[in-house]
């Protein structure tokens, strides 16, 4: 179990960096638990996290400016997200920049649509630093919290109390997902069409 400990706690950081880099939730609320248990440091998976996510944008955000209607065109999961990012682009213009940072699977997408679009890279680079501290400050709570829950299941059932616990929290956070952001979002685009 050592070993492991000091695997996370030597590439710890990187993982989150590029995780958050691409997408990253996942990796971020992980190492945040990890940082709960005192294994990785609380500051450094939050400076790293919100870098990641930050580097990430303006990278994707300059392939946008770049080539990004060929990008996306070319690979059918960006394609796949364009609608979505359309539809909260038009309706809430830059404040979309924030709204974005919250919804899974469209972040990439929606950096490479900024690139796309008219917003100067000024007012991108300016919001994105506001954006991305208070998006790793929120997650890494989240995270945390989620963390300590972890340890206490831990402590009183078990690892199989908190394996089965987790599968319980990852089938309820899917049918969340399902019935309520997937359809409102489908409904908005259904209703684009008509």
């Amino acid at each position: 179990m050592e070993w492991a400990q000091q695997f996370v706690e030597q590439y710890g950081y990187w993982a989150v960096f590029i995780w958050t880099f691409i997408e990253g939730e996942t990796v971020f609320i992980v190492a945040a638990a990890l940082a709960a248990a005192g294994v990785l440091e609380t500051w450094k998976v939050i400076v790293v996290a919100a870098c990641g996510a930050f580097i990430g944008h303006l990278f994707f955000f300059a392939l946008g400016r770049w080539r990004g209607k060929r990008i996306i065109n070319a690979i059918p999961m960006l394609k796949r997200h364009v609608p979505k990012a359309n539809i909260i682009l038009n309706k809430y213009a830059h404040w979309s920049i924030f709204i974005f940072q919250y919804l899974y699977g469209t972040r990439l997408a929606a950096a490479i649509l900024f690139g796309c679009s008219s917003i100067e890279f000024w007012r991108f680079f300016f919001l994105q630093i506001i954006n991305c501290i208070i998006w790793a400050i929120v997650i890494y709570t989240i995270g945390h919290f989620l963390g300590m829950a972890a340890m206490s299941i831990l402590h009183q059932f078990g690892l199989w109390g908190l394996i089965i616990a987790l599968s319980i929290a990852a089938i309820i956070a899917a049918v969340a997902y399902w019935r309520y952001g997937h359809h409102h979002i489908k409904r908005h685009l259904d209703s684009d069409d008509a």
